[in-house]
């Protein structure tokens, strides 16, 4: 279930604080219960189905349709301008060689006759084979949000297969799609064109400290966070589009365009980091104001000027805090005034932006977030404490299936930018 956290505070709250000023002190401390940063918000996914067993005639049938299928009829549409994938880069090679043909399969997942096949010595009924066959899966989502309907599995999914038969050392597994993605080329004509439309305006010639704060700001500015989806989440095959870069550059499960919850945010910055030239890999983890109060939550790190740095996108939308106010209310009005203030809502909007692990980690905010309200009657700080832990292997398939062991695998940051 979804932890509704949209905090940066130990206490789970976001507080106005007792402030002295020239009018003299404060008539009354105001807490605030009801704004909290969103967590538990990224989707969890079981471990794939396991390898299924083939009959001789089974086996047969593949071949004869891998035979017929014409490579050339197919319309790759898959598009991503990224020089190297970080996951990939750090996977084994049985896991490597998983990756290279479910990407293959995915290029044309709506033909039968597209099927990936491996020769390997390791048996793939066997748990190991199992274990790499999820840890390629997921590796392959988080390096790859174009490949949005693979992330959700709501409407397509991969399978293997496998006559289990040794012959002379070597087994042959079949990768290929569960069932035939219909909505390929409409979902991804979709993703293309918003993708597209998106850095229409981006000076991807600018430094790189430019061009990654115009994709975070330009993005935090058209995705709005998805409340409903989030409180849906599930353990289970078949996530709501709100979870992937498609939810976030066009829309969700249910067509509200820009509807988007972490892990959508995060793969969406990501992609469209990639298309510039620069990059940047998902994280998963747990968040909230502290390890007691915290649940699943996505971000990323981005490479800029050779160096690693922490991007949490989902909580730099301050904007989306307005969504949790009451209108007409001192609370809605006091937090209103703090976000139109350009100073203020430049800090909160970056105040998890470019930083280091160990500052997201564990993050504790100084006077610089305090806002004075016009009437000085109040001090908000609409940035609190909080933490980041990334998810960490512990070598099993736990609720969060391979997740672990391929976050295990991502680069710290070791400094802030300044």
């Amino acid at each position: 279930m979804k932890t509704r956290t949209r905090i940066c505070a130990g206490l789970m709250f976001l507080a106005a604080v007792f402030a002295p000023t020239c009018k003299g002190a404060a008539s009354e401390v105001v807490s605030i219960q009801d704004l909290l940063m969103p967590t538990g918000d990224m989707a969890i996914r079981e471990p794939s189905a396991p390898m299924e067993l083939l009959s001789g005639a089974d086996a047969q049938e593949l071949n004869e349709k891998m035979a017929a299928y014409n490579a050339s009829a197919s319309k790759a549409m898959l598009i991503n301008e990224a020089k190297d994938f970080y996951y990939y880069n750090n996977l084994d090679p049985v896991a490597k060689e998983i990756y290279d043909v479910m990407y293959m399969v995915a290029q044309d997942p709506v033909s039968e006759g597209n099927i990936g096949l491996i020769m390997t010595d390791m048996d793939p009924q066997s748990d190991e084979y199992y274990y790499e066959f999820n840890l390629a899966s997921r590796a392959i989502c988080f390096d790859h949000p174009e490949l949005f309907w693979l992330y959700s599995g709501e409407e397509a999914s991969m399978g293997y297969y496998s006559e289990a038969v040794n012959m002379g050392g070597f087994y042959f597994v079949y990768i290929k799609m569960i069932e035939p993605f219909v909505h390929f080329q409409e979902q991804m004509t979709a993703f293309n064109n918003a993708a597209a439309e998106f850095l229409a305006d981006i000076n991807m010639v600018a430094p790189e400290y430019e061009i990654i704060r115009q994709v975070h700001d330009k993005l935090i500015d058209l995705v709005n966070y998805n409340d409903p989806a989030a409180s849906e989440i599930r353990v289970g095959k078949g996530q709501n589009l709100a979870h992937t870069a498609y939810g976030a550059l066009v829309a969700d499960s249910s067509g509200n365009p820009n509807y988007a919850v972490c892990d959508g945010y995060t793969l969406a910055f990501e992609y469209l980091l990639q298309q510039c030239g620069i990059e940047a890999v998902f994280i998963g983890g747990m968040a909230g104001s502290s390890e007691a109060n915290s649940g699943g939550h996505a971000w990323n790190v981005v490479k800029m000027d050779g160096e690693w740095y922490e991007v949490d996108s989902t909580w730099n939308d301050s904007g989306s805090m307005l969504d949790d106010l009451t209108p007409g209310t001192d609370t809605c009005t006091y937090i209103t005034e703090a976000l139109e203030d350009p100073v203020y809502r430049e800090k909160i909007d970056h105040y998890l932006f470019l930083v280091s692990t160990d500052t997201i980690t564990h993050f504790v905010p100084g006077e610089e977030y305090d806002y004075i309200t016009k009437d000085q009657r109040y001090v908000y700080q609409l940035c609190q404490e909080s933490v980041h832990h990334r998810l960490t292997d512990d070598g099993s398939m736990d609720e969060y299936g391979p997740d672990p062991a391929v976050i295990a695998l991502a680069p710290r940051a070791m400094n802030n930018y300044r």
